[in-house]
Order: C-alpha cells, then sequence, then structure tokens
C-alpha cells in the first residue's frame, strides 16, 4: 500500500465512521488529483458542455458518497480513480483536450487506441504509480510498462 492508500484510507476509515474533519481531510487530499484528472480528460473549451472544474466538484461527491467502500478497500486511489472515471464518462464521454496538454500533444494522444491512451495519461499526466495504473485498468503490471514503452516509442517518433 502507498502512502497516499494509506493515508486515504486511514481518513476514509475515520470518515465513514462519521468524522467531519476526516471527510474535509479526504477530500483536501483529492482534490488537486481530481482536478488534474478531469482537466485533462474533459479540458475547458468552448466544445466542452460542462467546465473541468464542475465534474470534478461532482466527482468529490460521487467520492464522499463512496467513502465506506475507500474505507474497506486495500487500495482506495484506485477506487477513487475508478469512481472519477465514470464520472467524467458520464459527463463527458472520452473527451481528450485540456490546457494543460498542448494541442499537438491532445491530436496525437487522439490517435492512440482507448488503452494506451488512458496509460500514457494516468502515468505521464497524473502521475500513477504502474501498480496503480495497473490496478485500476485491470491489466498486468508487465503490459502496462510495455504498452507505455511503446507509446512513448511512438509519440517521440511521431514528433521527431
Amino acid at each position: 500500500m502507498s502512502v497516499l492508500d494509506e493515508e486515504l484510507h486511514s481518513a476514509a476509515t475515520a470518515a465513514a465512521a462519521g468524522d467531519r474533519e476526516a471527510v474535509e481531510r479526504v477530500m483536501t487530499t483529492l482534490w488537486p488529483q481530481v482536478v488534474r484528472y478531469c482537466r485533462t480528460r474533459v479540458g475547458n473549451s468552448t466544445q466542452v458542455t460542462r467546465p473541468a472544474d464542475e465534474v470534478a466538484h461532482e466527482a468529490l461527491l460521487a467520492v464522499a458518497r463512496e467513502l465506506p467502500a475507500l474505507a474497506r478497500s486495500d487500495h482506495p486511489v484506485r477506487e477513487v480513480y475508478r469512481v472519477v472515471s465514470r464520472t467524467v464518462a458520464d459527463a463527458h464521454g472520452s473527451a481528450v483536450g485540456s490546457p494543460d496538454i498542448p494541442a499537438e500533444v491532445a491530436v496525437l494522444l487522439r490517435h492512440l487506441d482507448a488503452t494506451a491512451r488512458e496509460i500514457v495519461l494516468l502515468r505521464v499526466i497524473d502521475g500513477l504509480s504502474v501498480h496503480d495504473t495497473a490496478g485500476l485498468l485491470g491489466l498486468p503490471v508487465g503490459r502496462v510498462l510495455v504498452v507505455q514503452h511503446e507509446t512513448l516509442r511512438t509519440l517521440r517518433a511521431k514528433v521527431a
């Protein structure tokens, strides 16, 4: 269990037991990652029906409803990303385009298959560990590493 998993598990356990300060701790801890995830997936362009920050608020509310499940989970970070990714998918589908990603990179990402794109976004943009990425996507760690390596090599070749 990672440090973030341990911190999140501890806070979620206390929050599920009714500790309001623990709920605040969970939300404060998760806010930066959830916002970054939503901005990466949704973006804030004029073509977007709802702004990324609004989707992030909705996602955190969904996470708050899942606090008992987070408290029971051995890997709460994975559970958080599952909840957040479902919320983003419900709100916007699998949109790629963000102020955090240069337009040229967003165009390249659109041409990747869904698994490769998600691995690159989770590992490179969101900064998840290979183990959390593998757990979130339901893939073996080795497969995540191979797909990441091949995808980054392909992207480098296209840029060069």
